[in-house]
């Protein structure tokens, strides 16, 4: 009898997940208390070591978002863990309760995570924020290492959503089945490859860079908070402009400083919502100084946004401070920054650079035309005859290439070619790369990552 209640409730919570419509790609959040295993788990469903594991509360420093496929379903996992660095005891309960509430700003579904083994008074603090939340929130009892652990407790059914889903994250005991009974009314569909009518586009950028000041210059009104303090910005906010024919929706988000300088507390939270910007975006815009030029958290962002396949522009803000120097010294200064972005961005040579001034106006033209061209060369498409005529020529003209059996174009937006060749681990990174170079000798695809995925297939 003692468990009546939570039963009903339980039963009464699922059929109103079963009559739910088909969820396409939605966002899953973990949350819970920490050290409950919540970044062990995220890596489980991730399938690498994404998120850096401790037995330290709050080891895991950046907000990670990650898509995640299971039996062709698909969709976004964020790791609300390493919300507590640096912080107090008496600090803890306060993030803890912040997250949750990020979390339920994020996330269509809530994975609660909670440790079988000791689930106290901050578990149930949380359950209480959630139940109120109005969320789909899963229960996932952790550390179920055998059987002997998932007997069903009082303090379980307690947090007031039925029994839990039994799992242990670090053998993946119970995981799949638990991913059985998240997925079960998200939809198999692939998102298209139409053109969309808006253009999204983040600007990103570390604090005090200019990127509020772009976006009300841009939409000619002052829709963002300007200081000169830097993170004045905590939240996103989106600015929608109408420019040649093309109708741009641009997020300004907090600035994300280096790694070892973020703060706890709201500032942590921030990060987040720029992740969720870049995740949500065709385009990224990275803005960076004039003066004080390229930062490694600069680089680190850009290889977060090409690996996530996003049309990339670097703009270089407040150019216009050179403007006391003699024309021939602008175009120097200019060159040699161009030169030194060149060389640290070795690894996107592809992204375009455009010289700007966010207080000015100057060359914000020029930026926005180039947000269109980049965009739409993620909708370049190449018949399979002429990709496979450019590909085998270059392979003749250089026989180090391992045998390529096949080549074609299998998606855009993002760009996505197939290799079929009879061993995949004959192929080196040095070979992609130039397969790269030599398609991009004929479809430039400016701005725009593209992608080779290798098959195995014996001939």
């Amino acid at each position: 009898m003692q468990y009546l209640f939570a039963k009903i409730y339980y039963l009464c919570y699922d059929k109103y997940l079963m009559n739910e419509k088909l969820l396409q790609n939605p966002t899953v959040a973990i949350v819970g208390r920490p050290n409950v295993g919540k970044s062990t788990f995220f890596n489980r469903l991730v399938g690498s070591r994404k998120a850096i594991e401790s037995e330290t509360p709050g080891t895991t420093r950046d907000r990670i978002y990650s898509q995640v496929e299971w039996c062709g379903k698909e969709f976004t996992l964020i790791d609300t863990a390493g919300l507590f660095d640096n912080a107090s005891v008496e600090e803890i309960s306060n993030l803890t309760k912040t997250s949750i509430n990020v979390a339920i700003d994020q996330a269509d579904i809530i994975i609660f995570l909670v440790d079988v083994t000791e689930i106290g008074n901050d578990d149930r603090e949380i359950a209480k924020i959630l139940r109120k939340s109005g969320k789909k929130v899963f229960l996932a009892a952790n550390k179920a290492d055998n059987a002997n652990r998932e007997i069903p407790t009082r303090e379980a059914f307690s947090l007031g959503f039925g029994q839990p889903n039994y799992i242990s994250a670090i053998s993946g005991r119970g995981v799949g089945d638990f991913l059985d009974t998240l997925t079960e009314n998200f939809s198999t569909e692939k998102s298209t490859d139409e053109k969309v009518k808006t253009i999204n586009v983040a600007l990103i950028g570390r604090p005090n860079v200019g990127k509020s000041t772009l976006l009300n210059k841009m939409i000619g009104e002052d829709k963002a908070i300007v200081s000169d303090i830097p993170g004045t910005t905590r939240d996103s906010t989106d600015g929608i402009l109408d420019f040649a024919g093309e109708k741009i929706n641009f997020i300004d988000t907090a600035g994300i400083r280096r790694r070892g300088k973020i703060e706890v507390g709201i500032e942590k939270f921030s990060i987040i919502r720029t992740l969720g910007a870049i995740d949500d975006s065709s385009v990224v815009v990275i803005l960076i100084d004039a003066e004080e030029g390229l930062t490694n958290q600069d680089a680190h962002v850009i290889g977060q946004a090409k690996e996530q396949g996003k049309s990339i522009v670097i703009a270089v803000n407040k150019f216009d401070l050179w403007d006391k120097e003699e024309n021939e010294e602008i175009k120097n200064k200019m060159a040699i920054t161009l030169g030194k972005l060149q060389h640290d961005l070795a690894f996107v040579p592809f992204v375009p650079v455009v010289f700007l001034s966010a207080k000015t106006g100057a060359n914000q033209k020029v930026l926005l035309k180039k947000i269109i061209e980049v965009y739409k060369q993620r909708f370049i498409e190449i018949e399979k005859d002429e990709i496979k005529e450019i590909v085998f020529a270059a392979k003749d003209r250089n026989p180090q290439i391992p045998k390529i059996i096949d080549f074609y174009q299998e998606k855009t937006n993002p760009i996505v070619f197939k290799l079929i060749c009879p061993n995949k681990n004959h192929y080196h990174f040095s070979h992609l790369r130039y397969l790269e170079n030599v398609i991009r000798d004929h479809y430039p695809f400016t701005g725009t990552p593209i992608f080779i995925d290798l098959i195995d297939k014996k001939s």
